[in-house]
Parts: C-alpha cells; structure tokens; sequence
C-alpha cells in the first residue's frame, strides 16, 4: 500500500508523474465473489470538468460478448449527455433497443467494437451526484437478456428508464458475460475523447455498488488504478489536468471533500468505507418505471 504524505510538493510530483503515464485514467474494481452480479448501482460526483470529457460511471465486461458501459459526457460547451451502449454478442447476433425513454437517442455504434448506442442530453451540473442503475434480467424472448439502464432525475425526484436493450444470449460461452455485469471486470474511467486541453483540471469521485439482487448489493470498497487517482471523500478519484491547476483544485475543494490521497499504478491503498445502500434507495430501485417500448431504426 502506498500512502503519500500530503504537501503541495507531493501533490505536484505525484500528477507530474500520473500526466506523463496515462493518456485516460482507469479504475478497476475489486469484485471478489460476485461473478453473478445482474444489478449495479453507482454515483458519480464530478467536481471539475471541462467539453471533451466523458466520465465512465461503470464499463462492465470489456472485450467480451454483450460489454456495456454507462456514464455522463461533457460534449460541448453547451451540450452535456448521459450514454448507455451494449456491444455485439457476436458478429451476426445484435443487441436492439427495445425501450428508450422519449428523450432518448439510439441507434448503432462502430470504431471501438459494434454494437447498440443511447444518448440523453442530460444537464447533469459538476458539484451534484449523478445516480444510476443497471439491470439484467432474461428478456420477453427466448434466448435473449435485456439490460435496462436508469437515472435518477433530480429536477424531479425520479428515476427514470433511459433505455433497455435486449441482447441475444449465443452460446454457453457468451451467454455468462450477456446475463451478467459481475465475473468478467469492472472499471470506471475519466476519458478526453477530442484529445485537447488537457491541461485543463477535471475531477470526478466514483463509488459502486454490486449484487444478484437489488436488496443485496455490496459496496465496492477497493480499486486499482491509472494515470492520476486515488481516494477522496471516502471515494475514488480521477483527474486529468496540469499538475500546478490540479494541485490548486485540491486545495480549493479540501475544505469540503477532505485532501487526496494519490494511488500509483499496481499498487493497492486501504479500502474505502462500505455503506450499505439506504433503504429508502433500495425501495424505488425495486419499483422502477418502465419506458415505452420502440421499434429499432
């Protein structure tokens, strides 16, 4: 475990030497034992961001049949999003959208891999927690499994159902990674997706939560990481910026969040608290709406 002893020195080598190694930053969650995981739950609080940033809330099964991963963007200077997209069983069995909320946007995606896209714009404000849910469960046909994706509308006190895309499930070698977000990795991440600016401070905290049902998630309390991260506020951190702007943010927000502590890459620092999910949350994650039901573009 590494700890680094917090002084604007060290602050200011510790992003000097993250800057240099990483073009993204990375989180890879610790999910022992939770293999069979179909619910996820998680926030993401960003506290500096800037246009070109997508923050990943959560990336489940990367590089295998029926991936997905979910999060908020800062498109533009005017334009924020929330996204949601599920990638190709195979090359001939496609995810579809079979239920999206009247706001949302889907259709396919190609570049990194294939598969089923969502947008959103959704005015998601730096300072705010962002809350989201992700379900499995076996879709209305035989053979397939939809993934449903849910916000928490704050303007409103809601949730709301994003979209659904039901994916087919293939073979018995594809079909764990399309029934399940547990078993096959588990990260978050800060991406600059234009490439500029990027010695502009941006910083999100990240927390997780992971189960087979929604009344049995467990907190997520141990990551690894790289580029610059670490723990803040009783969660993880990424960032992405010049080391004297960033080493300057963490001075303004101490007085709120606390002051950081920086991880390295393949090194592992103490867990964070587990906080069991309130009951009160765990109650309308078991009684979410459903969104009308659409035919695919």
């Amino acid at each position: 475990m590494v700890r680094l002893k917090i002084t604007a020195i060290a602050i200011a080598a510790t992003l000097l030497w993250a800057a240099q190694c990483a073009a993204a930053q990375h989180l890879w969650w610790e999910t022992e034992k939770l293999d069979d995981a179909t619910c996820l739950y998680g926030e993401v609080t960003v506290l500096a961001t800037h246009h070109g940033i997508y923050y990943c809330g959560a990336n489940w099964h990367p590089g295998e049949p029926a991936g997905g991963y979910c999060g908020i963007q800062h498109n533009g200077p005017k334009e924020r999003r929330t996204i949601f997209s599920i990638w190709d069983t195979s090359p001939k069995l496609h995810p579809n959208v079979t239920q999206a909320d009247p706001k949302t946007i889907f259709n396919r995606f190609g570049g990194e891999g294939e598969g089923a896209h969502t947008h959103m714009l959704w005015d998601w404000q730096a300072g705010e927690t962002f809350q989201f849910f992700v379900q499995k469960q076996p879709g209305s046909a035989a053979g397939t499994t939809d993934a449903r994706y849910y916000v928490y509308d704050r303007w409103s006190r809601k949730w709301r159902h994003s979209a659904t895309i039901t994916s087919p499930d293939g073979d018995a070698k594809s079909g764990r990674s399309v029934r399940t977000i547990g078993g096959g990795g588990l990260g978050s991440f800060l991406e600059n997706f234009v490439g500029k600016d990027r010695a502009v401070p941006k910083l999100a905290l990240y927390r997780l939560w992971l189960g087979s049902k929604v009344d049995a998630m467990t907190c997520l309390t141990r990551a690894q990481g790289d580029g610059t991260w670490g723990q803040l506020h009783d969660s993880y951190f990424l960032a992405e910026g010049e080391s004297k702007d960033l080493s300057s943010l963490f001075g303004k927000v101490e007085k709120r969040y606390g002051k950081p502590t920086f991880g390295q890459e393949g090194t592992k620092l103490a867990p964070i608290s587990d906080r069991p999910l309130p009951a009160e949350l765990v109650k309308q994650l078991q009684t979410l709406p459903q969104a009308r039901r659409v035919q695919n573009k």
